[in-house]
């Protein structure tokens, strides 16, 4: 056995037996994937290593050999590697994922070693993750994010990526090892319903002015996803967010806090198993919005009134769901902010997650987030990705509902 795989299972045991297709282009992110692949090991996967041409200007194929153990696919031959090593893997990971790759992928052009080990995969039914990696321009390019949007119309899960400095960079390592783990684990939670509300509501000012927050829905959809990756039936209540929802879960469009509680109580009528309200709908709603679009040349006074309560009468619509709900503060102590998730568990949920957006890290649109989670049994505190943290939400409401 190749010395470097003396790491296989020495982190966790949750990809044993498990092989993965690593498959690497030419993006800077490249430099990543030697950690990516030890990781992916650590959890007990076998991993073997496609490249583009590209990429190897980037990383040397020699230095993806030291880290996976496993000799590196770079070109085509009369061996058809592209064939055998989809065959063989139970999973393809495209990580870092060029633009042009993602659009060769989109329009099912084989010209690379990558582009046609994806193409064999997606023919046999594997798995495929993407993780794009690139400039923020050529991420928001319309025709790119219609290339993204036919992936995951055929399944393919997508991964990120952080916009930062300008930049459209890859997802951190522990959550694409996440996705992965998630992907192939168990599906424990086949034949449950689950319901998931995210995302912020608008409120009418008049025609063309509305009341929101900067909620993007990113801590509901990561829910959403992980609970449909583990076989759950999943129903997905989304406010105007700005984020793509994922693939596989019914997803209801609303945009009023009124209209989120009208599809909240219906689809509490098929008696979901479990219901994370991840939503952050709006307190107030403009008690007399205006007909007309009001000028900013005279002075407006608005009054605010309560909105509805979307969680209000869970209990009655569906006495035996295991309820989630999310408590938002701002710039409070971790004292403060346990004494505000348990006044709203005793409002008669199972769990509260509770987070203060004002500390680094933790806001709205970010793609980590820092959480007390609260249940009747106690508390934990975590730091994490959204991914992460979701797993771990789901997992205390599997054991307990």
């Amino acid at each position: 056995m190749h010395p470097s795989k003396d790491i296989q299972g020495t982190s966790g045991s949750e990809l044993s037996g498990r092989k993965i297709a690593l498959c690497i282009t030419g993006s800077v992110a490249a430099v990543k994937c030697p950690e990516l692949a030890r990781e992916l090991m650590r959890q007990g996967a076998e991993v073997r290593t496609c490249m583009s041409q590209q990429a190897t200007q980037l990383i040397t194929p020699e230095l993806m050999h030291w880290a996976t153990g496993n000799e590196v696919v770079v070109r085509l031959t009369g061996r058809l590697e592209h064939v055998e090593l989809a065959e063989w893997s139970d999973l393809v990971l495209v990580a870092p994922a060029t633009a042009n790759t993602i659009a060769k992928i989109s329009c099912a052009i084989d010209d690379t070693p990558v582009t046609s080990v994806v193409s064999v995969a997606l023919g046999l039914k594997k798995p495929v993750v993407v993780v794009p990696a690139m400039h923020a321009s050529m991420f928001a390019h319309e025709l790119f994010q219609q290339h993204l949007t036919r992936l995951r119309s055929v399944g393919i899960q997508v991964i990120g990526p952080k916009i930062e400095e300008g930049r459209a960079k890859i997802a951190e390592v522990g959550e694409i090892v996440q996705v992965v783990i998630r992907t192939l684990g168990p599906k424990d939670m086949a034949g449950r319903r689950v319901l998931v509300t995210a995302g912020p509501t608008i409120e009418p000012i008049d025609p063309v002015k509305i009341i929101t927050n900067r909620s993007s829905g990113k801590m509901g959809l990561a829910i959403a996803r992980a609970a449909a990756a583990r076989g759950a039936e999943v129903s997905l209540i989304y406010g105007p967010g700005t984020e793509i929802p994922p693939t596989g879960v019914k997803v209801i469009r609303v945009q009023t806090t009124q209209e989120m509680r009208d599809a909240f109580v219906k689809e509490l009528e098929l008696r979901p198993d479990i219901v994370v309200a991840a939503a952050a709908p709006q307190d107030f709603v403009v008690e007399r919005p205006s007909e007309c679009k009001l000028r900013h040349t005279e002075p407006v006074t608005l009054r605010l009134i309560p909105a509805p309560r979307v969680l209000s009468g869970v209990r009655e619509f569906s006495p035996s769901s295991f309820v989630i709900g999310f408590k938002t503060e701002c710039g409070v102590s971790d004292e403060e902010l346990f004494h505000a998730a348990e006044a709203k568990l005793n409002e008669g949920l199972d769990m509260v997650v509770a987070n203060d957006v004002s500390r680094p890290g933790a806001g709205f649109g970010t793609d980590t987030n820092e959480v007390l989670i609260v249940t009747r049994s106690g508390w934990r505190k975590m730091r994490a990705t959204k991914t992460e943290i979701a797993g771990v939400i789901l997992d205390l409401a599997v054991a307990k509902a």
